[in-house]
């Protein structure tokens, strides 16, 4: 009956054993021994998880083998990515085993370029359409059209936003109101926060006398926030800026440019979001003369990728064309579609 009861408790220890699994070890160059969990190993270091010390970091030149208990994706140093479980031979020469039964096979360190790097993230693009058109008959004739549309491509290291906007409106089959909008820039993120960006940008405003705006603009910027709710970023740089006017005098100068752009979802159960840009160019040689521009406002997902924006845009420009209004206001209730 003991001896019974004997087996089966050894029987039971040697099923649990596999279960719980063994600590990695690693063998540093000096003859000790650190236990722990391989979470990695990037540049010219490997990080370790114990739980005695937490998280170490290790040089790499301090390490003369290594070895796990379950299987690590390896990536060596001509670019192949191997995954096994790492073991060693009494003299410490690294074996990695590709596959449970297979035959370890000799791996020298140096080759190792990395272990269990993060998973390589590619192209995302977001992106949104939106149209607006407002008629009226009867004692009035007037007739209102918007359309606005903005794509970003992100990549791990860059990013390019491609946007533009129209807006046209008659009142008795008068033009009262002719612009448009169309304007592209490029990041290149230094690391994660920080990044230099170039700018091009055109603009058209028939009823102001601005035949045509070209705004070339370089700087950094710094990414505050870059989550799925919350976006901000602050940039800012200088610029150089060609006015052509269908009457007026063309000028060209060098501006200050400044820029800042926020969104947030407010209420996630209804993925409402608030949002707000803004840009300002300021003329050095005239620093009271500048350029502001701002879209604030609230868009709401009705079905699908269908959406429904309310906004708010107020433009001002110090110095305008003779003439025209220095400030424009544009109160806008669109519909689009977003990606």
């Amino acid at each position: 009956m003991a001896s019974s009861a004997r087996r089966l408790i050894l029987v039971l220890i040697l099923m649990l054993v596999p279960r719980f699994g063994l600590p990695d070890t690693v063998f540093l160059n000096n003859g000790d021994r650190l236990s722990g969990s391989v979470i990695g190993k990037t540049d010219d270091r490997l990080t370790l998880e114990t739980g005695y010390a937490g998280r170490l970091e290790i040089q790499w030149a301090d390490i003369s083998h290594l070895i796990t208990d379950k299987p690590v994706r390896l990536v060596l140093d001509d670019g192949t990515a191997v995954t096994g479980r790492l073991s060693a031979t009494a003299g410490g020469e690294l074996r990695i085993t590709a596959q449970p039964g297979a035959t370890p096979v000799p791996l020298s360190m140096p080759r190792i370029a990395a272990i269990n790097p993060p998973a390589a993230v590619g192209l995302a693009i977001k992106g949104q359409l939106n149209a607006g058109v407002d008629m009226d008959r009867g004692n009035t004739d007037n007739d209102s059209y918007h359309i606005d549309a903005e794509s970003v491509f992100r990549w791990p290291a860059d990013r390019v936003t491609i946007g533009g906007k129209g807006d046209l409106e008659k009142s008795e089959g008068v033009k009262t109101k002719q612009q448009a909008d169309l304007a592209g820039k490029y990041d290149h993120f230094l690391n994660e926060k920080w990044y230099l960006y170039g700018g091009l940008g055109f603009e058209q405003d028939k009823l102001a006398d601005l035949d045509l705006r070209t705004t070339v603009s370089l700087g950094s910027g710094y990414q505050v926030f870059e989550t799925e709710r919350t976006n901000l970023s602050i940039e800012g740089g200088p610029a150089y800026i060609w006015e052509n006017y269908d009457t007026g005098d063309d000028q060209d100068y060098v501006a200050a440019h400044w820029a800042l752009r926020f969104d947030h979802r407010l209420y996630k159960a209804w993925n409402l979001q608030a949002f707000h840009k803004q840009s300002l160019d300021l003329r050095l040689q005239e620093t009271s003369n500048y350029i502001l521009k701002t879209e604030t406002g609230l868009r709401l997902p009705i079905i699908d990728r269908l959406q429904t924006t309310l906004q708010f845009n107020f433009d001002r420009n110090s110095a305008p064309a003779e003439g025209a209004e220095k400030n424009d206001y544009e109160y806008l209730l669109t519909g689009g579609y977003a990606w």
